[in-house]
């Protein structure tokens, strides 16, 4: 079953069952002992069986604290259940069990919301690489008309083209996190590929901004692209130890660097605000280089 129907199936089993928890203690008759505890016996099975499903156990290792809290009572509580059924403490036993069930409710909402949480933000992850790998693609459109290039640029962009249709099919059927490791990959393709084409060329660009206020939001677009890169090769582990220390730094100076370079910016002085901005990417491309990608 795909994962976003199990997890609505689970949250409509829990519903249920807490609405259940509301009302069942009131059906078996007081004295009937035997029948409240095959109805205890009952709820602790299938408790038993909620708290050991894959969306359930998930709460830990997807590090969310709230629902892994709410879990744990429940399980407290089912084990207080059982103690108390041992003992034939019917009523106390079915008074455990009920608010066990409103525990995982809770704790299955926790983890839609944060569920939720987390694909507006690998939605917002995949349209940034999209645009900033069309701006590398765009960057290839230009290469392809010079002999030097040509044919190289060609093939990377096919290359592109074909993992960015992969990423957009994975991202159409809501598989959200691997459309997300094929960006990935076509943008780690396109920073090494472009820098190899150009190496031992001279490259001269001219680039014509129609306000400082364009060419402040070149510099920060300049970043951003740094910015991705970074992360995703410290995620890969190609820093570690003294070297991580050394990317952090410059991963620090250059945020500092934007932060004072946006202050300026809201105050118009927008020609130092891009001094800031050319130092804060001059700090992150010393931090690729450490990283052994070659920064054009």
């Amino acid at each position: 079953m795909h994962k976003k129907a199990c997890h609505f199936a689970l949250v409509l089993l829990i519903a249920t069952l807490t609405a259940w928890a509301d009302t069942t203690h009131i059906t078996p008759p007081a004295d009937d002992l035997s029948r409240k505890l095959l109805l205890a016996e009952q709820k602790s099975r299938l408790i038993d069986t909620l708290i050991n499903t894959p969306t359930i156990k998930a709460a830990n290792e997807n590090d969310n604290p709230e629902a892994a809290a709410w879990i744990n009572v429940s399980r407290t509580l089912l084990n207080q259940a059982r103690e108390a059924m041992r003992l034939r403490q019917a009523d106390e036993a079915i008074e455990k069990l009920d608010e066990a069930l409103r525990s995982l409710s809770k704790a299955s909402s926790t983890l839609a919301n944060s569920r939720s949480a987390s694909i507006v933000a690998r939605k917002k992850q995949f349209e940034e690489q999209t645009n900033q790998l069309a701006s590398y693609r765009r960057a290839l459109e230009e290469m392809v008309v010079s002999p030097q290039t040509s044919l190289g640029a060609r093939r990377l962009m096919v290359s592109l083209d074909q993992l960015s249709d992969q990423a957009r099919k994975l991202f159409k059927n809501e598989q959200f996190e691997a459309a997300n490791k094929r960006m990935d990959e076509a943008y780690k393709l396109a920073v090494s590929e472009i820098s190899r084409l150009r190496e031992g060329q001279e490259v001269v660009l001219t680039l014509n901004f129609s306000s400082p206020r364009e060419e402040f939001d070149y510099e920060q677009k300049r970043y951003h692209s740094n910015q991705i890169l970074v992360g995703m090769l410290t995620r890969e582990g190609r820093a570690q130890g003294e070297m991580r220390n050394l990317v952090d730094g410059f991963v620090h100076s250059a945020g500092q660097m934007k932060e004072e370079a946006t202050a300026k910016a809201s105050a118009n002085d927008y020609k130092t605000a891009i001094k800031d901005m050319e130092t804060a990417n001059q700090h992150l491309n010393r931090a690729l280089q450490i990283m052994g990608v070659p920064v054009f």
